[in-house]
C-alpha cells in the first residue's frame, strides 16, 4: 500500500511539474512561439525529464540578487559621468550627422539596447593571426600606466595566453592595477592552475564570472555564460572580437585543428565604451566600483565612428536580433556574414531570405566542420531555404572558422563575440562593434574574402542530391533548433 501511494505522489507531482513548468513557459517574458511549442511538446513527450530540463536549460534567468545588483550599477555607471547634459546631447547629435545613409536608425536602436551612443575618433585595426594579436597585446600591457582590464570567456595558460598573462604579471609588479575577468565554466581549467596562482600572487585580481556550482542551479540557471572577450588598456587602448586567451592550436578542442579567428584593436574614445562594459560585469561579480575608470564622453572629430552593443540576459527580448535584422535591411547591395554556428531565428532568416530576393548578393560563410555535432545538423536544416532564395553558400575549409564578421555593403561592419544562434541572441553575455565606416569596412571585407578564397561554393544542385536519410536527420534536428 505504501509503495502504491509513493507512485501515486510521484505520478501527480510529476502532472503537476509538467503543468507548473508548462504555465511558466507561456509566461516567460522573453516568450516565442517557435520556442515555446517546442518546449510544450517536449514536457508533454517526456514530463518529468522536459521540464527538468527546462528549468536547467531553457530558462535564461538569474537570480534576484544578481538582477538588482547589475540594474544598480548600470545606473550608477550612466550617472558617474559629470559631463552637462547638453554637451552629452551635442555629442550625439554631433556623431549621427556623421553617421552613413539610412544607418542613423540602426545607431538609435543599438544606443537604446546597451545605452552606447556611437563616438568618433577612432582608429581600428584588424588582427586575425592569433600570435601575433597576443604580442600585440602583450605589447600594450607592457606599456599600461593605470590599469588593464581583461574578460575571456576562456583562457588557457597555453603558448598564446601565457604571453599576455605574464605581461598582467609583470605590469601589477609595477604597480597598475590588473583585473582579470573569466567565465568560471569556460575557464575552469585555468581558473584551477599553478598560473592563476602565480598571477594573484603577482597582485593580478582573478575573479571568475557567473560562478558554476550544484548549489548555484537553485538560484541561478548555470549555463548562462559570458561570452565576452574585450581587453582595454588604460581606458584608451581595447580589444573586441571573436578570439579567446588561446593558441590558434585551441588545445581543449584538438580535433578541430587551428581556429580562425578575428580581433579588432581600437584607439580613441571607443575604447572607453568597452571600459563601461568591462566596468559593469566586474562590478557585478565583486561590488567594486569602476566607476572613476570611466572617462567622461566628449565630441570628437574625424576618424572612425564606432559604436559598443552589449547584450544578455538582462536586455530586453531579441536585441541582439534586433540589431542584426536591422543591418541587413540596410543593405542594398551586398551582405557577406561569417560564423561558426548558425542557428538563426525565423526574423533572421526572413531577412536573409528577402535580402536575396530583392536583388542584395547574401554570402553566408561557415566552417566545413565545427565543435558541435547537433549545431552542425541543425545548420544544415536552413540552408536549402537560403539556396532558394538565392543565398551562396560557402564552406570554410581552412580550420575552424570561428571569426564572426558582418560588412554591409561599403558603409557599416559588424564584429562580435556572438554567434548567429539562440544561445548568443537569448542567453550568453555577449559585447558587439558597430563600425559605420567606409575604410573599417573594407578592411573586413578583404578579411572576409581570405575566408571566402579557402571555401568552396555550396550549389543548390549539389545539396539537392545529398542523400534522403541526411535531410530527414537534419530536418529533424532542425525541429529542435529554437531550444539548442
Amino acid at each position: 500500500m505504501t509503495a502504491r501511494l509513493l507512485l501515486e505522489a510521484l505520478a501527480i507531482g510529476q502532472v503537476l511539474l509538467a503543468i507548473g513548468t508548462a504555465v511558466a513557459v507561456l509566461a516567460d517574458r522573453r516568450y516565442r512561439a517557435s520556442s515555446a511549442i517546442s518546449w510544450l511538446l517536449l514536457i508533454a513527450a517526456i514530463p518529468l525529464a522536459g521540464a527538468a530540463l527546462y528549468w536547467l536549460a531553457g530558462k535564461p534567468w538569474l537570480s534576484r540578487r544578481r538582477l538588482t545588483r547589475s540594474e544598480r550599477i548600470r545606473a550608477s555607471l550612466s550617472s558617474s559621468d559629470d559631463v552637462p547634459k547638453s554637451l552629452r546631447i551635442r555629442s550625439i547629435r554631433a556623431a549621427l550627422a556623421r553617421m552613413p545613409e539610412g544607418t542613423r536608425g540602426l545607431a538609435v536602436l543599438a544606443g537604446q539596447v546597451s545605452g552606447q551612443p556611437p563616438v568618433g575618433g577612432n582608429e581600428v585595426e584588424f588582427l586575425a593571426d592569433t600570435a601575433d594579436l597576443m604580442h600585440r597585446i602583450a605589447s600594450d600591457i607592457d606599456a599600461a600606466k593605470d590599469s588593464v582590464h581583461v574578460l575571456f570567456y576562456i583562457a588557457l595558460d597555453d603558448d598564446g595566453g601565457l604571453p599576455v598573462m605574464e605581461a598582467m604579471m609583470r605590469a601589477a609588479e609595477r604597480g597598475v592595477k590588473v583585473r582579470f575577468l573569466v567565465d568560471s565554466l569556460g575557464s575552469r581549467p585555468f581558473t584551477r592552475s599553478a598560473t592563476r596562482r602565480r598571477m594573484e600572487e603577482a597582485g593580478v585580481h582573478v575573479v571568475e564570472a557567473l560562478a558554476a556550482g550544484l548549489l548555484g542551479a537553485f538560484f541561478e540557471r548555470i549555463d548562462l555564460r559570458n561570452h565576452r572577450k574585450i581587453v582595454v588598456i588604460d581606458g584608451k587602448i581595447g580589444y573586441i572580437g571573436s578570439h579567446n586567451l588561446a593558441a590558434a592550436t585551441f588545445k581543449v578542442k584538438k580535433k578541430h585543428l587551428i581556429w580562425v579567428d578575428a580581433t579588432c584593436r581600437l584607439e580613441g574614445p571607443i575604447a572607453n565604451e568597452l571600459q563601461r562594459v568591462f566596468a559593469e560585469d566586474w562590478s557585478v561579480e565583486t561590488m567594486e566600483r569602476l566607476d572613476e575608470t570611466i572617462r567622461p564622453s566628449m565630441i570628437e572629430e574625424g576618424g572612425v565612428l564606432a559604436q559598443v552593443v552589449a547584450t544578455g540576459p538582462l536586455c530586453d527580448e531579441g536585441s541582439m536580433p534586433q540589431v542584426l535584422v536591422t543591418c541587413i535591411h540596410l543593405a542594398q547591395r551586398e551582405i557577406v556574414l561569417t560564423t561558426p554556428y548558425f542557428v538563426p531565428d525565423e526574423p533572421t532568416m526572413v531577412a536573409l531570405i528577402g535580402a536575396a530576393r530583392r536583388g542584395v548578393r547574401v554570402r553566408l560563410v561557415v566552417p566545413e566542420h565545427n565543435d558541435s555535432k547537433l549545431v552542425y545538423l541543425a545548420s544544415k536544416s536552413f540552408f536549402g531555404r537560403l539556396l532558394e532564395a538565392g543565398v551562396s553558400l560557402l564552406e570554410f575549409k581552412g580550420g575552424m572558422l570561428h571569426a564572426k564578421t558582418i560588412t554591409i555593403d561599403d558603409r557599416l561592419s559588424v564584429m562580435t563575440s556572438s554567434n548567429l544562434d539562440r544561445r548568443s541572441f537569448e542567453i550568453n553575455f555577449e559585447v558587439s562593434l558597430l563600425l559605420y565606416d567606409q575604410y573599417a569596412t573594407q578592411a573586413m571585407r578583404n578579411l572576409q574574402e581570405s575566408y571566402i578564397e579557402r571555401s568552396i561554393v555550396i550549389t543548390r544542385e549539389e545539396w539537392a542530391k545529398r542523400p534522403r536519410w541526411k535531410r530527414i536527420l537534419e530536418n529533424a534536428v532542425g525541429l529542435a533548433s529554437p531550444v539548442l
